[in-house]
């Protein structure tokens, strides 16, 4: 069958119905599409499959994956046909086995075609296309059978995917009018519909980006320091948004927690004026341990005074701040001045900062007002500030990344004004991007087998929040 032999055949088996439907969303449409009937008609199916695969006729990639449920069907016809291989995305987790999100034999750095049934707002397909790219697949391309025309395939074309269909709305219904399948009246209503009901992609992207969370890769794209795009990169890399707040007092100390946790971790927090023993010798051997287990060197000094302060501060020997961490964190009690000297020193390309909009004592004065102020004098910044150290509030900016301390999977408290937040409630609630543990991991028996554990927590709680996004 041709394109339009098809779209009549279609019709004929239910697949495409006209009458009143409320979609998804709400919407009365005028029509209804529904793939999931083709499974009972296997010639239909694969000569669906094969107009699909015509479009692949120019394309490089590795294995196929159809969107559950009904292109599950589609991509498995075409792998058979073409021998090519398959993957599949599951709609939620297994809670036993292997507990895989995507099945399949496939590498990290592979690429793969996505397949749907239909293009309708691309919302969906987004947050598919990016929990593909968690598991490290490469994804330029989509398939569909039917675009919808309400803007689904522009919000996509928008994050950077490239879609293919076999047919538009508009082109179905041309062919249904040529059939006598519709009347003139069902024709002008769907087209009337069509247009009047296009998806507004720029609001769209915009209350995605104000969510409560944004995916790695979203960060890693949108990071405008070199330091932030590398600690993205080594997220995703690593699977771990953990980092290790190592408050110890010796310089061996610090060493040994260092070469323990640096696999589980995309950072590790220093104090380095805490300890009793710091030397430049210090300094080298934990960059060898940081560049070995792939980690950066956060110096949490919170430079909080005049701009010629805060310059020797971080300059000046004996600690020599500026020639190895790669952030810093800073206070903006001063206001922007603080940034602006630290920007002034000309050290800034290779460390990125991080600002403290809010503190984890019960009695902070970190008020909402000041921690919102705070948030707005790092986006000012965007060009030297990794992140914001926070516990309720994150910037809009996608590339400015919440960290958020006080993370404990025990206590809820210290009995020194410290107030802890478990992992799960971190990143389901508070948006958080990176996850500061320090006691529930250097005071631990075993800080190694304790780093990888918060490491786990971490990564399924984000995924979890992501994928309920």
């Amino acid at each position: 069958m041709n394109k339009k032999e098809l779209a009549l055949k279609l019709f004929d088996l239910g697949v495409l119905q006209f009458g009143e439907f409320t979609l998804k969303s709400g919407l009365k449409s005028p029509f209804y599409l529904d793939f999931r009937r083709i499974v009972a008609y296997p010639d239909v199916l694969k000569n669906i499959s094969e107009l699909l695969w015509e479009l692949t006729a120019e394309l490089e990639f590795d294995h196929l994956c159809g969107v559950p449920y009904a292109a599950l069907s589609i991509s498995s016809t075409m792998a058979v046909l073409h021998s090519k291989s398959m993957i599949v995305k599951r709609k939620e987790k297994k809670r036993h086995g292997t507990k895989k999100m995507v099945e399949g034999i496939y590498n990290e750095g592979d690429s793969c075609v996505v397949i749907d049934d239909v293009i309708s707002s691309g919302i969906s397909m987004i947050e598919t296309l990016e929990a593909l790219e968690l598991e490290g697949l490469k994804i330029k391309h989509v398939l569909s059978i039917v675009d919808r025309m309400q803007g689904g395939a522009l919000l996509l074309n928008d994050y950077g995917y490239k879609v293919h269909t076999v047919y538009t709305v508009r082109e179905i219904l041309e062919f249904m009018k040529e059939g006598g399948k519709i009347n003139q009246k069902q024709y002008t209503n769907t087209l009337v519909f069509i247009e009047t009901n296009r998806i507004n992609f720029e609001q769209v992207r915009a209350r995605r980006e104000q969510a409560t969370s944004y995916s790695y890769k979203k960060i890693g794209k949108e990071a405008e320091h070199p330091v932030a795009k590398k600690l993205a990169k080594i997220v995703q890399s690593k699977k771990t948004n953990l980092c290790c707040s190592g408050d110890v007092q010796s310089g061996a100390e610090l060493l040994k927690l260092a070469d323990a946790v640096g696999p589980n971790i995309c950072m590790l927090k220093t104090h380095t004026d805490n300890l009793s023993d710091m030397s430049p010798q210090i300094i080298q051997e934990l960059k060898i341990l940081s560049e070995k287990h792939n980690f950066l060197i956060f110096e949490d000094r919170k430079f909080a005074d005049i701009g010629h302060i805060v310059m020797q501060q971080f300059t000046a020997a004996p600690l020599c701040i500026a020639d190895w961490a790669d952030a810093v964190t800073v206070h903006v009690v001063a206001g922007s001045s603080s940034i602006e000297a630290l920007k002034a020193t000309g050290k800034l390309d290779s460390t990125a900062l991080i600002v403290v909009a809010e503190m984890s004592t019960k009695d902070t004065l970190t008020s909402k007002k000041y921690t919102l102020k705070a948030i707005d004098i790092a986006e000012q910044h965007s060009d030297v500030v990794l992140g914001t150290v926070s516990q309720n509030y994150r910037s809009e900016n996608p590339g400015i990344m919440m960290l958020t301390p006080g993370i404990n999977t025990d206590r809820k408290k210290d009995g020194m004004g410290q107030t802890y937040n478990h992992p799960d409630e971190a990143f389901s609630k508070r948006g958080v991007d990176i996850m500061i543990v320090g006691r529930g991991i250097y005071q631990a028996d075993n800080p190694a087998l304790q780093s990888e554990i918060y490491k786990k927590i971490g990564w399924e709680s984000y995924l979890k929040r992501y994928n309920e996004a």
